[in-house]
């Protein structure tokens, strides 16, 4: 299990960095998975990022960098149903399961796994670790609109934070960050193979980036430029 922070940079320091170079790729909106595959001939996982949109495969996953705009910005919920995000009106960046043209429209894929790959026609996701400026909530709503809470750094990462999963696995999900900066989440697959037994995909990177809301001091000078640039031009 990873635990610890990264410092938090602007975008362009965050891809100067040893990990960004890796990422080729910035997946800022359109719908993406955290993509499982599993060979069975091979007894060989492939954790991956899928850009359904463009049908592209990123493999290693840190060859993409999900990026979550600052529009994702919102404030956590009244309701004690909510606390797992933090206290009521803090700051949260939340990636929705609802699709919103303007953001990443994240979730789990593994319609690559077929049934009869696995014993009891299941496999495992787990959350193993999170290294970043913040906490990391993965949930789901039911009918009544209530959270089911899939995987949540925030109490820390142990058995908890793992799901069972059948074959052909598509489920779009709330991904809910509580800061700003670079992230590096680790998940991992795992089953009992019908051919190899217990087999694991060990823990997998995968690269974020939140994007700082601009303070309003800075929105007001952006305001300024661009009606001095409006005036200049109408001079």
């Amino acid at each position: 299990m990873f635990t610890g922070h990264i410092h938090q940079l602007g975008l362009a320091g965050f891809l100067a960095t040893g990990l960004a170079v890796q990422a080729q790729t910035t997946l800022s909106q359109g719908h993406t998975d955290i993509g499982i595959a599993y060979d069975p001939t091979l007894n060989a996982w492939d954790m991956h990022v899928h850009d359904h949109d463009h049908d592209i495969e990123y493999s290693p996953a840190t060859d993409a960098l999900l990026f979550v705009k600052n529009e994702a910005h919102g404030f956590v919920p009244a309701g004690a149903q909510f606390s797992f995000l933090g206290p009521a009106g803090s700051d949260v960046w939340t990636l929705p399961s609802v699709q919103n043209p303007n953001l990443l429209f994240l979730g789990f894929g593994g319609e690559e796994i077929l049934p009869g790959m696995f014993v009891n026609d299941h496999f495992t996701i787990a959350l193993k670790g999170v290294v970043g400026p913040g906490t990391l909530a993965v949930y789901d709503f039911d009918s009544f609109g209530n959270p089911i809470v899939w995987m949540n750094s925030r109490d820390g990462i142990d058995s908890a934070d793992s799901r069972i999963a059948p074959p052909g696995l598509h489920q779009d999900l709330n991904f809910a960050f509580s800061a700003p900066g670079d992230y590096t989440v680790y998940f991992e697959a795992s089953g009992v193979s019908v051919d190899n037994g217990f087999t694991t995909s060990g823990d997998a990177a995968y690269l974020f980036h939140v994007q700082a809301v601009p303070e309003p001091g800075t929105l007001a000078l952006l305001g300024l430029a661009t009606g001095a640039m409006f005036f200049r031009r109408r001079s």
